[in-house]
């Protein structure tokens, strides 16, 4: 084993202080595992949910790994999430290591935190079947990324007013332009994550609100009138950070791998895959457009049966086309950034 405190490990010069040595004040490092859960939930114009773990939706599941106990990682948070939950995940994927500092662990600060988040889809019939359905909205901690009904009237009532104002210079407006598509440059629905950061830089989200008050708790339970910002429903820990990669990472996998027919049912009408890959995006597709690249490439087949609707014809119902599965051509929807929306 080497030793960091000795000559060897500073160099040429012993009395170097070494940064990494056992007098280091974090004694203890602990790895987290989270899950970012989603799932559509068809009664409800095919909003985009997540699991969340308590009743005020503000926590995914989560646990630490014991690699005494899980084998890997990904066995780690399987087994927090069926025992939170009682869901056995599918696919999952690994998305990003949080690590900063600050990230004291359970009230000890002799103990870092650092935390690897994993995003998992469920479909939904599965999500209805759940003994323990703790869902929330995606835009309910989001509410700035929805433009399905139009502009979201809090950007330019509330937080790029606020971003400006807090801005110090030519540099930092920039990055405020960049990140939410103001004057030459364009919204990036992916940018999710660099939106949601420079609002906590700004103290516009009340987790940076809760972080810089010692009297506060990272698990602190606040409801959203609480909050006294209208940025969101809080979570708890950096769990909206993690959160906002997922939506992000979904956001940009959706144009590039069929990801969406993970989160479908097994048979859908076209209008609802629309409507579904809308509530991922954040925003309104050409009708007309989304449909002809749908047949046109062969992602769906019928499957010979009509869903009635309320008002008009029946519906014809699809399923992925499982020719597909094993093609070496996969491919999401190509839908491109639509500025036209922002």
């Amino acid at each position: 084993m080497p030793n960091f405190n000795g000559p060897e490990s500073n160099g040429s010069n012993p009395t170097k202080p070494n940064p990494i040595s056992n007098d280091n004040q974090f004694e203890n490092v602990i790895i987290d595992l989270n899950a970012v859960i989603l799932s559509l939930n068809m009664d409800r114009e095919d909003s985009l949910t997540v699991l969340t773990i308590s009743q005020n939706k503000n926590l995914l599941p989560w646990g630490p790994y014991h690699p005494n106990v899980h084998k890997t990682m990904e066995q780690g948070l399987r087994h927090w999430v069926k025992s939170q939950t009682d869901i056995d995940l599918n696919y999952v994927e690994q998305l990003y290591t949080y690590g900063d500092s600050g990230r004291f662990g359970y009230g000890d600060p002799n103990r870092h935190i650092i935390t690897t988040g994993y995003l998992a889809f469920i479909e939904p019939y599965l999500r209805e079947k759940q003994a323990y359905q703790q869902w929330s909205g995606i835009y309910q901690h989001f509410p700035w990324e929805d433009f399905r009904q139009g502009r979201p009237a809090i950007l330019d009532d509330f937080i790029l007013p606020k971003l400006f104002e807090w801005s110090d210079g030519v540099e930092v407006d920039k990055r405020i332009n960049r990140c939410f598509g103001q004057k030459d440059d364009i919204w990036q629905e992916e940018n999710i994550l660099h939106r949601f950061e420079i609002m906590y830089e700004a103290k516009l989200v009340f987790e940076a609100v809760r972080d810089d008050d010692a009297n506060m708790a990272s698990d602190i339970n606040v409801s959203p009138e609480e909050q006294n910002l209208p940025t969101g429903r809080y979570m708890q820990y950096d769990h909206r950070r993690i959160l906002a990669t997922a939506l992000g990472r979904m956001r940009s996998k959706i144009k590039c791998r069929p990801v969406i027919f993970d989160l479908m049912p097994s048979s859908f009408t076209l209008f609802e895959l629309q409507k579904s890959t809308e509530a991922i995006l954040g925003y309104h597709l050409h009708k007309q457009n989304f449909r002809r690249f749908v047949e046109r490439e062969n992602l769906v087949a019928k499957i010979g049966k009509i869903r009635p609707q309320p008002s008009g014809r029946p519906a014809q119902l699809y399923e992925y086309n499982k020719q597909l599965i094993n093609s070496p051509q996969l491919q999401g929807l190509k839908i491109g950034n639509s500025s036209s929306a922002y």
